[in-house]
């Protein structure tokens, strides 16, 4: 990594760990995660049991959507602030390559959102900590994975739409509307059209790579070892066509793709708008 990349998110995570909005959704999240936990605790010992199978599995939902749209305010709100008030068109004057300046942006807004999430997985564990087994090491290690990669790839698209705005309420507007869509809409209009509409294998396999929160979902399921019911008619798909293994390596690469590609529209949107 160059010094140039260094500097730049070195600065980027010292901003966004200083964000208020970032540090009350923090806290929102670290209080969702450990109050969900209680609750599924209470289930654990009313039945007698140990593991953290029903605790993790009410943590899926929650390490999904409230990270996503988390990175996907952060890095809109940062690239865009920045480029209203002159700091980027300063940074690309030096001799900088764009692409640096989008990696060093990356990588530190999604250090300062991973500890940030980390503070309340922290809490989370603790809570679980008497009933954990050493089995349950494997799964909370793909929730937490799964959860920082949602969150990745939610700072990427960011950055992408950011770069592409002209300004900051827009980027906003545009990363709210994309996690509503992804979140909310993307289900329904699937329920929508199914009735009409036959998908088939390779539709379905589309459907769930198309949609970064549902991707982290099934991944996180996936290594709960949680089937059924609980993975859904798309996680459902994947684990009888490509098995476990399969579909944790291509969810796991299509979440690499959600970080990656929007990166690189960033860097393309930087290389060639008048800033």
């Amino acid at each position: 990594m160059s010094g140039a990349v260094r500097a730049i998110a070195g600065w980027e995570f010292r901003l966004g760990a200083r964000a208020r909005w970032i540090l009350a959704m923090g806290a929102a999240f670290a209080l969702l995660a450990g109050g969900v936990t209680l609750l599924a605790l209470g289930s654990v010992r009313s039945l007698g049991s140990t593991g953290i199978g029903p605790s993790g599995a009410a943590l899926v939902n929650l390490g999904v959507l409230l990270p996503s749209l988390m990175g996907l305010l952060l890095a809109a709100g940062s690239l865009a602030g920045e480029r209203d008030h002159g700091m980027l068109t300063l940074l690309l004057a030096q001799p900088v390559r764009p692409g640096r300046v989008v990696l060093g942006v990356f990588l530190g807004l999604a250090g300062s959102l991973w500890a940030t999430l980390g503070i309340g997985y922290g809490l989370a564990l603790l809570l679980l900590s008497p009933v954990a087994r050493g089995q349950d090491v494997l799964p909370i290690a793909v929730l937490v994975g799964s959860t920082f990669a949602v969150a990745a790839a939610g700072v990427a698209v960011g950055a992408a739409l950011a770069a592409w705005s002209r300004r900051r309420l827009q980027a906003v507007a545009l990363a709210t509307a994309l996690w509503i869509a992804l979140a909310l809409g993307f289900d329904l209009a699937i329920a929508a059209i199914a009735p009409t509409v036959h998908l088939g294998p390779g539709g379905l396999l589309v459907v769930v790579l198309l949609n970064p929160l549902e991707a982290g979902r099934i991944l996180a399921l996936l290594g709960m070892e949680l089937e059924g019911t609980a993975l859904g008619p798309f996680g459902a798909y994947l684990l009888a066509r490509f098995g476990t293994v399969g579909a944790v390596g291509l969810l796991a690469a299509d979440l690499i793709a959600w970080a990656v590609v929007p990166l690189g529209v960033a860097t393309l949107a930087l290389s060639r708008r008048d800033l």
